[in-house]
């Protein structure tokens, strides 16, 4: 494998004019998560409707992330031994028609299906998600991974961006359910988008054995530590991300906005991630040395944007809240799209799917964990605005930590990291 920053690099708008199998593949992410942010602002904003908790807030965000973890042993193994192609069609077609259970959802007695449907749509994802990812270097060259990863994360924050201010502006004007259409409409056409693609995915083996496969993955993890690093990147950002229940609270209960309140602060959340990995790399390139400073620098720029939200609160300025949560979430967009593209490339094609489903698992156990600390937090009455703080603090400090930690010994990140040969089966 050559260095990551050796080859030239094929910019974005090349990427998609002469690429049409990573074009067909990122509009069909589009869409689907367009559909996602219509779905996440009507379902926050009907438990907090429905039951005035914060505390059922984060449970929706927990069952909607954390049973990802306890699928990892089971995901990254299938992705790796079935087509990678086939795995994202059927996900697909199987969250369109769970996305129209939440249209039975009206009153207290229904809730438990919104958190069964959301438990369903999480365990699609589980599936997609690391299938997505791994298939990424197998429809793109070397010099157009990092675009085609920015451009997947890109996906992701503009989605959160749009999807989620015109899900809150739909969901306001038009009813929730037709926000629940919408997503399902969008898993439907993702699929067919993915149907058009040939992706070629590792050699399969009439032998399937997920634990088996699922240690094999662990063992490359623990015998190559600086991937581990790596790993670690997403599993301490879980720790913070919690604080995105206060999201639907500060949109509701402190800025008294309602639905909308909630689509612009999830805005901003959406543009943060959208311009982070675009920005960044334009000051770093694709050094790695760099690249690794700059992914602890932006847990710290993660940690000043909760800050600042604490104080959009005090004040009682949603605009201030929006601008906190660019400045977060450009620190959360950089994290991931980095932390991916250099895991893509020391993790070899027939392991891939393995290692990315364990970074992704362990994000979610931390996630769901650190979700569920706050909403405890809020149904004791604990103020969001110290919450936010607390966040803030999260954030900053695991940054500072995992910096220290992967610049020396033997979770270093360095040039020498991505220039190892790729292993074979």
């Amino acid at each position: 494998m050559t260095s990551a920053s050796s080859a030239v690099s094929v910019g974005y708008w090349r990427l998609l004019k002469q690429n049409d199998r990573f074009r067909r593949l990122w509009a069909a992410q589009l869409i689907s998560a367009a559909g996602d942010w219509f779905n996440s602002v009507a379902v926050l904003g009907l438990v907090l409707q429905l039951t005035q908790s914060g505390l059922n807030a984060s449970l929706v965000l927990i069952s909607s992330t954390l049973p990802t973890f306890f699928l990892t042993p089971i995901a990254g193994p299938l992705v790796d031994r079935l087509d990678r192609r086939t795995v994202m069609i059927w996900t697909n077609l199987f969250s369109a028609g769970v996305a129209l259970l939440f249209l039975l959802v009206h009153d207290t007695n229904m809730i438990w299906l919104l958190y069964v449907a959301s438990v369903m749509l999480v365990i699609s994802a589980a599936f997609f998600a690391p299938a997505s990812s791994a298939s990424i270097p197998n429809i793109v060259s070397q010099s157009e991974l990092f675009s085609a990863n920015a451009l997947s994360g890109a996906t992701w924050g503009v989605m959160v961006m749009v999807g989620s201010a015109l899900g809150g502006i739909v969901s306001t004007l038009f009813g929730r359910n037709i926000a629940f259409i919408v997503n399902a409409l969008s898993f439907l056409i993702a699929a067919g988008l993915i149907a058009s693609i040939e992706i070629p995915s590792p050699k399969r083996e009439k032998r399937i054995a997920p634990w088996q496969d699922f240690v094999e993955g662990v063992r490359y993890l623990r015998n190559f530590m600086p991937s581990l690093s790596l790993v670690a990147v997403k599993f301490g950002w879980g720790f913070g991300a919690g604080s995105l229940v206060l999201l639907s609270v500060f949109g509701q209960q402190v800025f008294k906005a309602g639905d909308a309140g909630i689509g612009i602060l999830y805005s901003g959340r959406g543009l943060g991630a959208l311009i982070g990995p675009f920005v960044i790399r334009s000051f770093v390139g694709e050094n790695v040395d760099r690249l690794r400073r700059a992914m602890w620098l932006s847990f710290l720029l993660a940690g000043l944007g909760y800050l600042l939200l604490a104080l959009s609160g005090w004040w009682n300025a949603i605009w201030l809240g929006f601008v906190a949560l660019v400045i977060a979430h450009f620190g959360g967009g950089t994290v991931w799209a980095i932390s991916s593209v250099l895991l893509q490339l020391t993790t070899p094609d027939y392991l891939r799917g393995r290692v990315l489903s364990v970074d992704y698992g362990l994000n979610t156990l931390t996630n769901g964990i650190s979700t569920l600390l706050y909403g405890l937090a809020l149904q004791g009455n604990t103020s969001p605005l110290l919450l936010a703080v607390v966040g803030a603090v999260t954030f900053s400090a695991y940054g500072i930590f995992w910096g220290v930690i992967s610049s020396r010994g033997p979770l270093q990140i360095s040039e020498a990291t991505v220039t190892r040969p790729t292993l074979k089966p």
